[in-house]
């Protein structure tokens, strides 16, 4: 018996395309508010000492792209700008030598971006409310290829995030 995995792949990538062309059909991103709310959302990090050069450290574990190869995950509750709610905050580690043992000794010298979710009460229904940034370790924007700021409703964190498992977007756990 001849098994063909390329149709299914085809198929599945056909369908992850479509759904990320929908996404961007209806959800922009990277505007002026998005990128304000952002800039208090890191704000609001910093001070929580999770994200910055007095960051705190948990213990790093493997990862897979497009976050890393070595990440550190934490979560809680954070205000931004007088909205309190759950924040996922993944320092994405890379690099040449880069181990969960060279990132342990000096994570600074690894740390390639922060990806974050943020639950923001009424901001995306359709997608749990997750507001999205992809931040430099800088506290600036990654963008998208035609210059947007990957901050707000990002189609790409969106298309692969509804893919986990549970209802909640989150691959680590089904907890929000």
């Amino acid at each position: 018996m001849k098994i063909s995995i390329v149709p299914a792949f085809v198929a599945t990538a056909s369908i992850v395309l479509l759904g990320s062309l929908t996404v961007l059909a209806q959800a922009p991103f990277g505007g002026d508010a998005d990128r304000e709310f952002g800039d208090q959302l890191w704000n609001a990090l910093e001070e929580r000492a999770l994200v910055g050069d007095d960051a705190l450290m948990a213990r790093p574990y493997e990862g897979t792209e497009p976050h890393g190869s070595i990440l550190v995950t934490l979560d809680g509750d954070v205000e931004v700008g007088g909205e309190s709610g759950t924040v996922i905050v993944k320092r994405n580690y890379g690099g040449q030598d880069a181990s969960i043992d060279t990132v342990s000794d000096s994570p600074g010298d690894y740390l390639m971006a922060v990806t974050v979710m943020f639950q923001r009460q009424g901001f995306d229904p359709q997608n749990n409310d997750w507001f999205w940034a992809k931040y430099f370790p800088d506290g600036s924007y990654d963008t998208a290829p035609n210059g947007t700021a990957l901050v707000g409703r990002a189609a790409g964190c969106i298309s692969c995030h509804s893919e986990a498992a549970g209802d909640d977007m989150v691959y680590l756990n089904n907890r929000y």
